[in-house]
């Protein structure tokens, strides 16, 4: 029986090796982060799968450090999926059968970092999962399967990362049952393609005198698991990790708030912005716990007229 080692460390790895070992095509090693980095966007521990399964686990901060590789070279297969590492030779190499990775956008376009807040921030109505054979390159290796998914400008990167958990479990089960019988032909990628920067948590700072639309958009980008997008209100962090858009042509100065929003549901602040408003609903201030935006100010903490971003 042909094996091979996954490599993940996010969300949607225990999810996967449950439905890898029901249908027959177990991992013989998995490979995940260790606790102590935890604080990475979509962070999730492989300890409860391999225990539930009986699969030998590898906890490490860097796959490129020799352990992986003592471990894996006598496999057929490497699956690395969600891992911020580029896998660098003697590993890349490691199995006869190659390496193989995710990616959720259409490649070539979309190669790099932050992928799907940047699918929301450029207002891409569709995009892909890319499932494609690892080389030296970032993003660049042989396609062997795209899976495309639509995003809809009421999709915050929450719903967004739903939607590519589902399809990389489905393109997981699919495709690695096939390429341990040597069933898959890839595919170069087409010329051309895009870069897509890296993105930081301090990239996340709210510009008020941007339009509503753009800062809507940019909040749902930085959604759980994300670290969400921020401003401030005298000296002190503000999370904002949901809003609302409202086209709207006032003259008030960007960043001040104009009034609460009374809601049996979630209640929200208005919040003018270079043009249009933004219904701010969900908040946190830094180290806390979230809450509505209305109950800041019903506490006192938001006053209206305060300007954000001071």
């Amino acid at each position: 029986m042909k094996t091979y080692a996954f490599a993940t460390g996010m969300e949607f790895a225990a999810p996967a090796v449950d439905v890898l070992v029901a249908q027959g095509t177990p991992p013989s090693l998995l490979i995940g982060y260790p606790q102590k980095l935890q604080h990475r966007s979509g962070f999730a521990p492989l300890r409860e799968a391999s225990e539930k399964h009986g699969i030998p686990l590898l906890e490490t901060s860097d796959i490129n450090d020799g352990q992986a590789y003592e471990l894996v070279k006598g496999m057929d297969l490497f699956v690395i999926a969600g891992w911020s590492q580029l896998v660098r030779e003697p590993l890349l190499s490691a199995c006869p059968l190659g390496s193989i990775g995710l990616h959720p956008t259409r490649l070539p376009e979309g190669r790099g970092r932050a992928a799907l807040p940047w699918t929301i921030i450029k207002r891409l109505e569709t995009s892909a999962v890319s499932l494609f054979f690892l080389d030296e390159g970032a993003d660049t290796g042989d396609l062997i399967a795209q899976r495309e998914f639509t995003v809809s400008r009421r999709d915050d990167v929450t719903e967004v990362y739903r939607k590519v958990t589902e399809i990389n479990v489905d393109l997981l089960a699919t495709y690695i049952p096939l390429l341990l019988e040597g069933r898959v032909v890839a595919r170069p990628q087409g010329p051309g393609g895009s870069w897509w920067d890296k993105r930081r948590p301090e990239d996340g700072v709210i510009d008020w005198s941007r339009p509503a639309s753009d800062l809507y958009d940019f909040v749902r980008a930085l959604a759980a698991p994300y670290p969400g997008a921020f401003t401030s209100v005298s000296g002190r962090r503000l999370y904002v990790h949901s809003a609302d858009l409202i086209e709207y042509g006032g003259a008030e100065p960007p960043g001040t708030v104009l009034a609460p929003v009374w809601s049996t549901g979630v209640g929200g602040v208005l919040v003018a912005c270079g043009s249009g408003l933004l219904m701010v609903r969900e908040v946190q201030w830094e180290g806390e716990d979230r809450r509505d935006a209305l109950d800041l100010v019903e506490s006192g903490e938001l006053a209206v007229g305060a300007g954000l971003g001071t």
